[in-house]
């Protein structure tokens, strides 16, 4: 793979990526917490059943490939950013997360930390990836890509969104089903389905 497929960009950046993980099966999904999950309930303020959802930190996906793509935040660029951690050809970019001994590590399928709807999704192919673009809502706002979001369609029709604030409206970044977003975005926000 190319550098520019490897190196962290907005969505739209992305699309020769979102091609090589169509059809693949998404083996692992690991948050990397800036807490560990007991103090992000309390730092966060949220739930048990949410903290990998809605805890701070980047996310990994891991395929069947070897694949292992990141997703975070990039409040600079009001998007969500993405990368490749590592690939089937031994590449592993500089500072891996998985290496970062201040980061903890919650699964999607943490039976505590994590809530069901994601047995339904780990596990399954990507069929589709769509960007989700939000409306620039001041003049600051109109000057950046404003990719809030990247949906992941899989084989089951399930679907989950590393977003940029959709669920509270903020910049932090959160893995997230279709139903937390929050209801007052959605008239400011657009899918694009990602074609090669």
């Amino acid at each position: 793979m190319d550098e520019d497929i490897r190196k962290s960009s907005i969505p739209s950046n992305k699309l020769k990526l979102f091609q090589i993980i169509r059809n693949q099966t998404l083996c692992k999904l690991i948050r990397f917490s800036w807490w560990e999950s007991s103090d992000a309930m309390e730092q966060c303020e949220i739930a048990e059943e949410d903290v990998f959802s809605l805890t701070a930190g980047p996310v990994l996906m891991y395929f069947q490939s070897g694949l292992v793509i990141g997703a975070a935040s990039d409040p600079a660029q009001n998007s969500v950013i993405i990368w490749i951690e590592k690939d089937d050809t031994g590449y592993i970019t500089d500072e891996p997360i998985e290496n970062d001994t201040e980061l903890y590590s919650i699964s999607a399928l943490d039976k505590q930390y994590s809530n069901s709807d994601w047995n339904q999704i780990v596990g399954q192919r990507i069929s589709m990836v769509n960007i989700i673009k939000r409306e620039p809502h001041n003049a600051l706002l109109a000057e950046l890509p404003n990719e809030v979001g990247i949906e992941m369609v899989m084989e089951n029709e399930k679907k989950f969104i590393m977003s940029h604030g959709l669920h509270n409206n903020s910049d932090d970044f959160s893995v997230i089903t279709e139903s937390y977003i929050d209801r007052k975005l959605l008239q400011n926000l657009r899918w694009t389905t990602t074609r090669s």
